[in-house]
């Protein structure tokens, strides 16, 4: 099961409630990027050097390159919550390009676009994190109508489902409602 989406539109904290409701497993992650204080745990934090290296050798499900850091998930850690059976499944949170190298590789993957109801709340919310620094911010901020442009482009090229997040605490029930049908009924 994947999410597709932007930066700070929830997919994070859907899988976090995907997770714990239902015992999905997030694999760990390489990324270029410095370890933020709201990270999960689930990444592994290397050089750009060392990300290719592990590149070259096929370490990654898939990978891409976003915001000007490098992100992959570990097919090894993958593949080891597959074998597992005390567990759901996988659960990705992936760039559109890694959404169409992930549906090469495993077809069947259910795929979620998480889209925000109105990107400005979307906006906001990537300014008042204060988790990363106002460079990225407007690095992710420049690249947001484009994302989702292509995002959409996605979900029609591979039958992704579409859910659109509002910012409203109150909503968010109702998007994780919406989502766990998707899961369940596919």
């Amino acid at each position: 099961m994947s999410f597709v989406g932007p930066s700070g539109v929830g997919k994070t904290s859907y899988a976090k409630r995907l997770i714990e409701k239902y015992n999905f497993v997030a694999p760990t992650a390489a990324t270029t990027r410095q370890q933020r204080s709201d990270d999960d745990g689930h990444y592994k934090y290397v050089t750009e050097s060392t990300f290719f290296k592990m590149v070259n050798s096929g370490a990654f499900l898939e990978w891409d390159r976003y915001s000007n850091y490098c992100y992959g998930t570990l097919l090894r850690s993958v593949e080891e919550i597959m074998s597992s059976s005390h567990r759901r499944g996988v659960i990705l949170d992936l760039t559109p390009n890694g959404c169409r190298k992930v549906k090469e590789v495993i077809p069947h993957t259910i795929v979620i676009a998480l889209l925000p109801d109105d990107p400005n709340w979307l906006l906001e919310r990537l300014m008042s994190r204060n988790s990363q620094p106002p460079e990225e911010i407007q690095t992710r901020e420049n690249l947001l109508m484009g994302y989702l442009d292509e995002i959409n482009m996605l979900v029609n090229m591979l039958a992704c489902k579409k859910v659109y997040a509002s910012f409203s605490p109150g909503s968010w029930d109702g998007t994780f409602e919406t989502i766990e049908k998707i899961v369940f009924e596919s």
